[in-house]
């Protein structure tokens, strides 16, 4: 929602068609539906729930990837080719823990490989261009930081399903 009133208060957005702005609030919602990894770090090491949380978030990837292929500048590596904008703007915070968390965490599931794995070459461009864009790191709690906070969360979520069984 602050995107958009941002948007709406100093657009830079109207340049675009609105189908092309569609597109990317589409896209927002897409990303922050598919591209959850939680399960896979509430899950147990080794469990089925790890597998088919691994599993949804690959499908997810491929939604992604598809999604851009489909809809986003072909020659990227942005939503809008080298314009860093609204769909990087809101997806950017989720991004950043998808790449520094859940390898840390879960080294087996590195989103890196995974892309790679896959072949979702133009969802990897476009991550490996959000997180490293100065504007995002500059503005973002340090990798470690992130890694220990989410690491305690974790845990008190797993405490808390213990004592709630």
């Amino acid at each position: 929602m602050i995107t958009e009133y941002l948007e709406d208060r100093w657009p830079k957005m109207s340049e675009e068609t609105a189908q092309q702005r569609a597109a990317v609030r589409l896209f927002v919602e897409r990303f922050n539906a598919a591209m959850s990894y939680m399960a896979l770090l509430r899950a147990d090491e080794g469990s089925e729930a790890e597998a088919e949380a691994r599993e949804a978030l690959v499908a997810g990837m491929k939604s992604v990837d598809a999604f851009l292929l489909e809809y986003a500048d072909a020659q990227g590596p942005f939503f809008f080719g080298d314009n860093f904008a609204m769909a990087e703007e809101a997806c950017a915070p989720f991004a950043l823990r998808l790449w520094h968390v859940l390898p840390a965490m879960r080294p087996q599931h590195s989103p890196a490989a995974l892309l790679e794995e896959h072949k979702l070459d133009r969802l990897k461009a476009w991550l490996e261009a959000v997180v490293e864009r100065p504007s995002v790191k500059a503005t973002a709690m340090a990798p470690d930081e992130m890694v220990s906070s989410f690491a305690s969360m974790v845990e008190r979520m797993k405490a808390m399903a213990a004592t709630a069984k």
